[in-house]
């Protein structure tokens, strides 16, 4: 009996043999290719980037590409640049978003360097379309002695888009902002949420407009939320939850106003002390003062740490329930609604998540690959193909003889696609892929 519960297992856990991904090559070759991205629009559009770089040391240059699909065509366009390639040598511009709204329309956030060149002193957006053609620089902030550390872009189906970053001010001095735009308007202007030791934010904006921003304070986690029909944020909600040390956060809202923050954590001190590593989610329901105690998915104790990172992601799916998955100890695991946690991965293999994304129908699709140490890494995914439904067996994305990683998930109507990095196994440059199940 046993052994054929085992059989069972592993025919349960091994890759479907009628799930066929394909798809062409996007780019030229480049000597390093990462963070790519695919999105798509109400019409059927879809818009794949990635960022690169070309060449070593003083005469490389880097910077963001992509390849538009146009609604029911069969493959995507030629290459085009988004970002223009500029050297390594100069304060580079960095993409902080790409997301996609209404028919044909996506908008692009980036953190440019100042007058002079002074690095990360602009942040800004562009409106485009789903081909990337992208419009001028709209300035929202301009820093001048100080840094614009990070920034989160979050933007819904009609254009509803929230624009949360951190300013590097000091120790106890730096400040947390927002700007939001209403469908059809331009930005506001940038409002300020907090000040504090703040390491990390992130935004997101539900289907009518609530927003939500989060972001790092230095062991706890906290957060302002805006329901649409309010003018200004509501009070600051530290959440109570296991200590919260250089967080990755993925915050949702649902279209109801339901908000949910999931964030992984764990403490470092600069002389290399490492604590548990903590997957931790929080809801606000609609309506609510604050976030209600966090619900503990996993911990990873620190002598368990394997350095393969703590990625987690969030999505709200087609009928408003909120998905979390994670890497966790034993493989990536996702739990959807109120349900129980599922092992995705299989058993025994390294998986390191790489994005959780959502589709019509309830369908959801979570992907994953060997991790940056694997010379001979595949990204693979699973599929939920309904409300409430479990995801099905892991299957192979990436060729076999490629090192993938990095793999980026989308819908194509019902098709689940998946744009990675890819390259020869041992080395060699690396190219933007794009497959199609």
């Amino acid at each position: 009996m046993r052994r054929t519960i085992a059989l069972l297992a592993l025919l349960l856990l091994a890759p479907a043999a009628d799930a066929a991904w394909t798809g062409p090559t996007l780019s030229a070759p480049h000597t390093f290719l990462d963070d790519p991205t695919l999105i798509v629009s109400g019409n059927g559009g879809a818009l794949a980037g990635w960022r690169f770089q070309q060449g070593l040391g003083n005469g490389s240059r880097a910077g963001f590409e992509g390849a538009g699909r146009a609604p029911g065509a069969a493959a995507f366009g030629a290459p085009g640049a988004i970002v223009k390639a500029t050297s390594v040598n100069r304060p580079l511009t960095t993409v902080s978003g790409l997301e996609p709204y209404g028919r044909s329309g996506a908008l692009l956030a980036l953190i440019a360097p100042g007058p002079g060149g002074a690095p990360q002193a602009r942040l800004g957006v562009r409106f485009g379309s789903i081909g990337g053609r992208f419009g001028t620089l709209r300035t929202i902030r301009r820093a001048r002695a100080y840094t614009i550390a990070r920034a989160s872009l979050a933007v819904n189906a009609r254009g509803d888009a929230a624009l949360a970053w951190f300013e590097d001010r000091g120790v106890n001095t730096d400040r947390v902002y927002v700007a939001l735009r209403r469908a059809g308007k331009a930005f506001g202007k940038p409002r300020w949420l907090a000040t504090g030791r703040v390491r990390g934010v992130a935004a997101a904006i539900g289907a009518r407009g609530d927003a939500l921003v989060a972001w790092d304070a230095r062991g706890v986690v906290r957060t302002r939320f805006k329901p649409r029909a309010r003018a200004g944020f509501r009070a600051t909600d530290t959440i109570r939850s296991k200590p919260a040390y250089f967080d990755e956060m993925a915050p949702v809202v649902t279209p109801s106003g339901r908000a949910v923050l999931a964030w992984s954590a764990q403490f470092s001190s600069e002389g290399g002390d490492r604590g548990p590593i903590y997957f931790q989610a929080a809801a606000r329901p609609a309506g609510a003062d604050r976030f209600a105690r966090a619900k503990l998915l996993e911990t990873i104790p620190a002598a368990a740490d394997d350095g393969l990172g703590r990625p987690i992601d969030a999505v709200v799916d087609s009928t408003g329930a909120v998905a979390v998955a994670w890497r966790g100890a034993t493989g990536v695991r996702a739990v959807r609604g109120t349900g129980a946690a599922q092992a995705i991965s299989a058993p025994g293999s390294t998986a390191v998540l790489s994005d959780l994304a959502a589709g019509p129908g309830g369908r959801l699709a979570v992907v994953w690959d060997g991790g940056v140490d694997d010379p001979q890494s595949v990204v693979r995914a699973a599929i939920a193909d309904g409300p409430g439904a479990g995801f099905g067996p892991p299957e192979d994305v990436s060729d076999t003889g490629q090192e993938a990683r990095f793999g980026h998930a989308a819908f194509l109507g019902e098709r689940p696609a998946v744009v990675l990095s890819s390259r020869a196994a041992g080395g060699g440059d690396s190219v933007a892929r794009a497959y199609v199940r």
